[in-house]
Parts: structure tokens; sequence; C-alpha cells
């Protein structure tokens, strides 16, 4: 189903980005804690290597979304940001990881060609547009309203997102950048996934609030008490 007409109330939507040592420490409260608040998606990222610290853990992406499934049922949205399309071979990609992410309800689904600034991996050079088509063309992704949206600022991204009225996502990056990005997206009549945008507790405080998007909080590897800590900060 493709996403309703955005409201009034879209810039108040908040979501977070789970760190790579997360199921390492009570991940089971930990969710229920982010369950039992208004946070609207929890998001897992792509890496083999923590991003912050080779020393700290990494959760492997499928089984990660497994455990969140089995704890959530349903309650809150679960997605990716992003799954690296390069990383794996194309087959591999669908069969092990984007056909089981199609099978959960309203799933957000992010994809990206991924870079080398965390760690370098395998590059299979899939065809992007290509992912993008056989995700849609896939009966599980209307079936169970999943959402699809785009990381990345080429103008090959950005073509891709308006050619197939998908979401975007930013990383960080400038207010400038995403005020770019919101007028993009403006354009798309009925997308299939939402503006957002990765960043920290404090980072674009004074966004204009006429812009309607997704606020995906990039939490820290930390221990239980921190991680609550910062989630009611969020929430104020």
């Amino acid at each position: 189903m493709l996403v309703q007409q955005l409201s009034h109330l879209m810039n108040q939507i908040k979501s977070v980005l789970l760190p790579g040592s997360f199921f390492e420490d009570d991940y089971v409260n930990k969710t229920k804690y982010l369950l039992s608040n208004e946070i609207d998606t929890i998001y897992l990222f792509d890496h083999s290597i923590n991003p912050v610290s080779r020393n700290l853990g990494i959760y492997d992406l499928v089984d990660g979304v497994a455990k969140l499934n089995h704890i959530v049922n349903g309650e809150k949205n679960l997605g990716v940001c992003v799954l690296n399309v390069n990383a794996r071979k194309f087959s591999t990609l669908f069969s092990n990881y984007i056909c089981n992410f199609l099978e959960i309800k309203k799933f957000k689904l992010g994809i990206g060609s991924g870079d080398d600034k965390y760690e370098t991996r395998n590059n299979y050079s899939n065809n992007f547009e290509e992912v993008i088509n056989d995700i849609k063309s896939n009966k599980n992704f209307k079936k169970n309203n999943v959402q699809l949206f785009v990381g990345g600022n080429s103008k090959e991204k950005i073509d891709l997102v308006l050619k197939h009225s998908l979401g975007i996502n930013q990383w960080l990056g400038t207010m400038e950048d995403f005020q770019s990005k919101f007028s993009y997206y403006k354009q798309i009549k009925n997308p299939f996934g939402e503006l957002s945008v990765c960043l920290r507790e404090n980072h674009f405080k004074n966004l204009d609030n006429d812009m309607f998007y997704e606020k995906i909080y990039i939490l820290k590897d930390s221990n239980s008490e921190i991680f609550y800590k910062t989630i009611d900060n969020i929430l104020k």
C-alpha cells in the first residue's frame, strides 16, 4: 500500500537506529522499553564490523531482525537503514535478506550502494534499479505494506527516487542538504517510503518545523542505564 499523504504530525515521528552491541546486554528489556514509548520504528544497520570500534560487538542483521520481530510482534515497525545492495551476490541479497524482510508487515526497507567509510566489503556491483524493481514486484511488498527508501546523495539516486516514488534518507549531513532532499521529495505524489534523516541527539535542532520527516536517532553503544536515559532524552 502506498504511504498516505503526509500529515501535519509527521515531523514528530521519532525512530531509533540500534548500535552494534545492542543484543549483548539485556536486549529483551531494552526492546520492551522501546515498545512502551512513542518510538515509531526500530532500525538495524548493515555492517559486519562495528562502525565505532572493532573491539565492540556487532549483530548479524538477519538474526537481529528476527529477534526483534519475535519481541515486537507487530507493536512497532521494524526496518533496516540501510541495506548495502552491493555487499552480496544478487541471488543471496534476495534469498537471505530482502525476501525475509518483505515477509514482515510494515517493514521499512532502506537500500544503498555502500561505501568504504567504516569497512571494506566485497562489491558485487549489483544493478541498483534492478534491485528496486524486484522488490516492488515481489507480492509481499504490497501485501505487507512494506516501505522502501534510498540512502545516498548522488543525482543517480535522486533520479531513481523520483522515478520510482521512493522515500529518501540522509545520514547526518547539513540542513541545506536535507532541505534539498525535501524539495525533491515533495514532488512525489504517493511515495512508497518516507523522508528521513539519521541524526545524533542534538543534531538538526533548528530544522524548519514545516518540513515533515522521520527523525532516526543513532544510538551509541552503551550500558542499559545510559540506553534508557538516551531514549528519555530523545522523547522530551
